[in-house]
């Protein structure tokens, strides 16, 4: 089976493939500030009647910060998608930071699920976006043509297990978008696009 390269005609279409659909299978263990600090900048008291609503404030805020910056924020497990490969050598994962690469399972021709040996690429956690890269002499496989997301990419993501390895920017933005959430308290639609702007890292992804 020759190798092909498919002709480029852009940005979208150059010599890689672009992994940007994402589902988290395992939720970090921990929030990038915990619930006392929270009800300190919304300025409630320690005891009151809201700590469960101001839980789920919490974890909705972090999350949107994630999605809004195409970052993971605390360790968590998450798995990307593609439909097919393209045939080029190159992997682009349209989030950021990644730890690790798990595996890279395929639908094949047959609709029987292939991993895609480990030994067959090499991976780059130090770029921004990060990328897998097939090695010398190897070259993609073909995926069953009806099968959705038939390609899926198992790796860990985000900054670190601990609220000290989160940047302050994207802590601060959890907690005006949280303080937005609650509505007795200042948050600031601008001040969070502020502070999303200092963290995002493609232009495909701008807060309007």
């Amino acid at each position: 089976m020759a190798f092909e390269y498919q002709s480029a005609t852009g940005y979208e279409q150059s010599a890689k493939n672009i992994c940007r659909s994402f589902k988290t299978t395992s939720e970090p263990a921990i929030e990038p500030i915990t619930l006392e600090n929270l009800k300190d900048r919304l300025r409630i008291g320690s005891t009151c009647d809201f700590d469960a609503e101001l839980s789920l404030i919490l974890t909705q805020a972090r999350k949107q910060v994630e999605a809004d910056t195409y970052r993971r924020l605390i360790t968590q497990t998450v798995v990307g998608y593609m439909d097919e490969f393209r045939w080029v050598r190159e992997i682009e994962i349209r989030l950021a930071p990644i730890q690790s690469f798990t595996s890279i399972v395929y639908t094949d021709l047959n609709g029987t699920s292939q991993t895609f040996a480990a030994s067959r690429y090499s991976t780059d956690i130090i770029s921004t976006p990060p990328r897998i890269v097939l090695k010398t002499n190897e070259q993609v496989e073909y995926t069953e043509e009806n099968t959705p997301n038939a390609v899926a990419i198992t790796f860990v993501a985000g900054y670190g297990s601990t609220a000290a390895s989160i940047p302050p920017a994207a802590r601060l933005a959890i907690v005006e978008y949280a303080k937005i959430l609650w509505g007795g308290c200042d948050g600031s639609e601008m001040n969070y696009k502020r502070l999303i702007s200092a963290l995002q890292w493609t232009g495909y992804h701008k807060v309007n």
